[in-house]
């Protein structure tokens, strides 16, 4: 940097003589205020050296850094509206699911009933069926009972009337005499 600086002064020592002080007015001005053209010179190029300095390995590395932040961030707010429509899309398809869960069991519901309704009516027609069934096995069996009754009744009026017969007559009565009473009692008792 020394070799610099006294290069500027050389160039610079060389360029100032009194007489273009003479015919240039605005050097004049400058020798007024005590401004000297060697220092103002090397004044020029250290300040271009400092900022050629600063901005390679001061002002570089601050932006680069600055971008790689802003670039952080807007990768942050893009990966937060990703996130925010995936959300949204979670939602939509959650309430896509509960409004068809909503339908399925309806449709079960509705199934069940439709199910219940046929067992409750097959239920009901089996107790017909049963109730019925029992009917008709009293029917019967009151129709044999009936039956069984009436033969009774026969046998006993027959033995009455032969009883009654054998009295009135006062005598006893043949086994043919017998079979002939009985036969008609018999006969006179169906018809009733």
């Amino acid at each position: 940097m020394n070799t610099c600086a006294a290069a500027i002064h050389a160039l610079a020592a060389a360029g100032t003589t009194t007489g273009a002080a003479a015919a240039n007015p605005a050097a004049g001005i400058l020798d007024s205020f005590g401004v000297s053209w060697p220092t103002f010179a090397a004044s020029l190029a250290n300040f271009g050296i400092v900022a050629l300095v600063l901005y390679y390995f001061a002002f570089r590395p601050l932006l680069k850094t600055l971008d790689a932040r802003n670039e952080k961030i807007a990768e942050g707010l893009r990966f937060s509206d990703e996130m925010k429509a995936q959300l949204a899309d979670a939602q939509k398809q959650y309430e896509a699911r509960l409004d068809a869960a909503a339908v399925e069991s309806a449709g079960i519901l509705r199934d069940a009933a439709e199910r219940a309704k046929v067992v409750s009516e097959k239920a009901e027609q089996d107790a017909i069926a049963k109730a019925n069934g029992i009917l008709e096995r009293a029917g019967v069996q009151l129709a044999q009972d009936r039956e069984k009754m009436l033969a009774e009744l026969r046998g006993e009026v027959a033995k009455l009337v032969v009883q009654t017969t054998a009295k009135l007559l006062s005598r006893e009565l043949t086994d043919a005499e017998k079979l002939r009473f009985n036969t008609a009692a018999t006969n006179e008792l169906a018809q009733v």
